[in-house]
């Protein structure tokens, strides 16, 4: 029982910092900006990116979705 919570709350911790840092790139903060700048990414890359990142933090809680399996 206990290792579920465990489970469970570092399954939540992960969608938290997946959706953060995908808000944070979505929003264009400045920090984000110069960050990926330096590999070449401008505002609408950064965006794009940013909602990848949101989507794929969320599919986090719906395991069907691996569908390779782990390798």
């Amino acid at each position: 029982m206990a290792l579920k919570i465990i489970n469970t709350a570092l399954i939540l911790v992960a969608v938290f910092m997946g959706f953060k840092q995908g808000y944070a790139m979505f929003s264009g903060k400045p920090e984000m900006l110069e960050m990926f700048g330096k590999w070449g990414f401008n505002k609408s890359g950064l965006m794009m990116n940013g909602a990848i990142t949101i989507i794929a933090a969320l599919l986090i809680l719906f395991p069907k979705t691996f569908v390779w399996g782990n390798f």
